[in-house]
């Protein structure tokens, strides 16, 4: 049964449109689903979980990543946003 229209909201990204293609072929070829259910997916998962919430098989990605969340970490305990060495958050979109 729909939830009512006020339950829900719409969410909107803007991503690299070689990202959205390639994101959108492999959602339809190797799952049969549309982006929008994986999107969805993630975010019950990201909720749900204890950190980000999902395996990441590129172990290069995965170090920084883990790197980024780690230094994100320490500014958040230490209180300030001086930038302390580390990968930055677009240093994870080139990767």
């Amino acid at each position: 049964m729909p939830m009512p229209a006020s339950q829900h909201v719409q969410f909107t990204i803007r991503m690299d449109s070689e990202l959205h293609k390639k994101a959108v072929a492999k959602c339809k070829g190797e799952f049969d689903m549309c982006l929008s259910t994986l999107i969805k997916l993630f975010l019950k998962t990201f909720v749900s979980e204890k950190g980000i919430g999902f395996h990441i098989g590129d172990d290069e990605f995965y170090k920084m990543l883990n790197s980024w969340l780690n230094k994100k970490e320490f500014e958040k305990m230490r209180g300030t946003h001086y930038p302390f060495l580390g990968p930055r958050l677009k240093d994870l979109y080139k990767a």
